[in-house]
């Protein structure tokens, strides 16, 4: 805008030397042209650069590594016509490893309808997330300016590459309810499940307390009555290839299990080393746990699950995945 401002004013300059020298009506006529120019252009872009609202989307929302993914950059402009001229200050995240990218793109002829593709950098897996840190749009002349509305960010899960392994074995009697951190969070003697209430149950199951809170009965049920589901464990920390891998055999894992019709849990712990849970008895399910495996950094080292094993006792048969395999254990 500096420049184009700069060659304004020197042809500007130009235009009143000419009207001094050509004392005519001619000179006069330019000059008042000149001076009202950049009046009209701002009076014709003025609707189109206070009525832009950006758009950010996902094409496809959620792919493998390694496809080709892009993002979506709509306008949608008030006004007959386009936007002469759009920056924007882009930066992409993934929200797994931490890595980022921003960079400056600027549009041209910007309309309606027409939304401009980039590329998504699907080399990782992880919650990718695309932000407008600044938008300006600018005058047909390209004189003035304005700062546009942010959109809300784009996000995009780009899963692991499952790896081909075989359905684990796991031996009978295990599922189909999940509750493996119920043991580690009770205390002595209180070795119990909460769940909802269920026409039949005694009303001293009923957990009053915990029901008058909720606002629905809730009823608790001894551990050693509950049918606790095989657990998938695993370490969430690495460089991104060796996340990469771990994850891979863990979606591996997880599919295998559930094309045999085995739900089952998936527990590891966070950056702050809190641990979380996540049940898996069907796709939809295993993509939320996806989604929450996905959209939080994941530090270099640390923290392990062997650290607690207080979570590993309650877990009644688990397979611990790496990125090079898993072993299960009872």
């Amino acid at each position: 805008m500096a420049v184009r401002r700069i060659v304004y004013g020197a042809t500007l300059a130009g235009v009143l030397l000419f009207q001094i020298t050509n004392d005519n009506y001619f000179g006069q006529f330019l000059l008042a042209l000149w001076i009202a120019l950049p009046l009209l252009s701002l009076a014709l872009s003025l609707p189109g650069m206070t009525g832009c609202r950006l758009e950010l989307s996902a094409a496809p929302a959620a792919l493998e590594r390694g496809e080709d993914g892009a993002w979506q950059i709509s306008a949608a402009v008030r006004g007959g016509l386009p936007l002469a001229r759009l920056t924007l200050r882009l930066r992409e995240e993934n929200l797994l490893t931490g890595s980022r990218e921003s960079w400056r793109l600027v549009l041209t002829g910007v309309a309606r309808r027409r939304p401009v593709k980039l590329p998504a950098g699907c080399g990782h897996c992880g919650l990718l997330e695309l932000r407008v840190r600044r938008a300006r749009v600018y005058d047909l002349l390209g004189l003035f300016s304005l700062p546009a509305a942010v959109p809300e960010p784009a996000r995009l899960l780009c899963r692991p590459v499952p790896a081909a392994v075989e359905p684990p074995v796991i031996p009978e009697g295990l599922g189909p309810r999940p509750s493996p951190l119920s043991a580690a969070r009770a205390g002595p003697g209180e070795d119990y499940d909460l769940r909802e209430y269920r026409p039949g149950d005694p009303m001293r199951s009923v957990h009053w307390k915990l029901s008058s809170k909720w606002d629905e009965l809730i009823v608790r049920e001894r551990g050693a009555a509950a049918s606790p589901l095989p657990a998938l464990t695993l370490d969430r920390f690495g460089t991104p290839e060796e996340l990469d891998g771990l994850l891979g055999r863990l979606l591996g894992l997880s599919r295998g299990l559930l094309s045999v019709q085995r739900p089952h849990n998936v527990l590891w712990l966070d950056a702050g080393g809190e641990p979380r849970l996540r049940a898996v008895s069907d796709e939809k399910e295993l993509t939320d746990c996806l989604v929450e495996l996905l959209g939080t950094a994941a530090p270099l080292s640390g923290p392990r699950l062997d650290g607690r094993p207080e979570l590993i006792r309650g877990l009644a048969f688990r397979i611990h995945v790496t990125s090079e395999g898993g072993g299960g254990d009872d």
